[in-house]
């Protein structure tokens, strides 16, 4: 009888709070309190899943992670899978550390607070062993995916978009997503298309992009030109022109907006590059 009394305690006490919110906003819109009271039922609900109703999404990003790991848990017993433990061991940045928490948690290899679970523990074993226990991992992490796509000949597309309209990624996260997937399967010999277990994130075309980028801004040295209006200058970079006037205040302004740009692409670009040796 406790129990029940107890069960039924949270949902009258939610419905009071989203009565009490309706009266006190019904006066403020006009909309019946019922209309609202319905509102800020959805509201809460949508604010208790961001707090963490959702469920764990599959991971993405590098596979050379999770070699890490495993290396790590043939090594030595691994009882807790702390940020601090990640930053120092797999990746050093906190919101990639983030990331690959959530991807063990997704293969159930740590719960809530990174404690180990008995599913990481089957994976200290070596050889043909740890390659059987990391397929059954794989199929029941994964069981939507394989329930929904005949791997074995799956296009890269069909789980991409699987990635996309079941979880919400976007194309770039899909695809990082659906690289990683692969890396699994591989890793556990699990049967898929020659075509799927082919597909690469298209890294390489990312960099020459990057690339063109650098060269096109080292390039052609820049030109000071004067105009017909000698109150101007014309700063000249191969196609792109920028209009500053002779004005000593104008001209330290632009130069740190330049500046300010140059000093971000050269971050991103360094970060590419390190993301690509780890």
């Amino acid at each position: 009888m406790g129990d029940q009394k107890s069960k039924n305690k949270h949902p009258s006490s939610r419905k009071d709070i989203e009565k009490k919110l309706a009266e006190q906003l019904s006066g403020r819109v006009d909309l019946s309190p019922e209309e609202i009271e319905r509102g800020v039922g959805r509201f809460i609900q949508r604010s208790r899943e961001s707090l963490g109703g959702t469920e764990i999404k599959p991971p993405y990003r590098r596979p050379t992670w999770y070699d890490t790991f495993f290396n790590l848990i043939h090594e030595r017993t691994i009882s807790n899978v702390s940020l601090e433990f990640i930053k120092h061991n797999i990746i050093s940045a906190k919101s990639e550390a983030y990331k690959f928490k959530n991807g063990l948690r997704f293969l159930d290899f740590i719960d809530q607070r990174g404690n180990s679970t008995a599913t990481l523990e089957k994976l200290r074993v070596t050889g043909e062993d740890f390659t059987r226990n990391l397929a059954e991992v794989i199929q029941k992490a994964y069981a939507d995916l394989f329930s929904t796509i005949v791997v074995e000949r799956a296009k890269p597309d069909s789980v991409i978009n699987y990635m996309i309209e079941r979880y919400g990624y976007s194309r770039p996260l899909a695809e990082e997503a659906t690289v990683l997937f692969v890396y699994f399967c591989t890793k556990a010999n699990i049967s898929m298309s020659e075509e799927l277990k082919a597909f690469r994130v298209k890294t390489e075309q990312r960099q020459k992009k990057s690339e063109r980028v650098v060269r096109k801004i080292a390039k052609p040295e820049s030109r000071l030109e004067p105009e017909y209006d000698e109150s101007f200058a014309t700063l000249k970079f191969d196609e792109f022109s920028f209009a500053v006037k002779k004005d000593l205040a104008a001209i330290k302004f632009a130069k740190s907006q330049i500046n300010a740009l140059l000093d971000y692409l050269t971050m991103k670009l360094s970060e590419e590059e390190k993301d690509k040796t780890r």
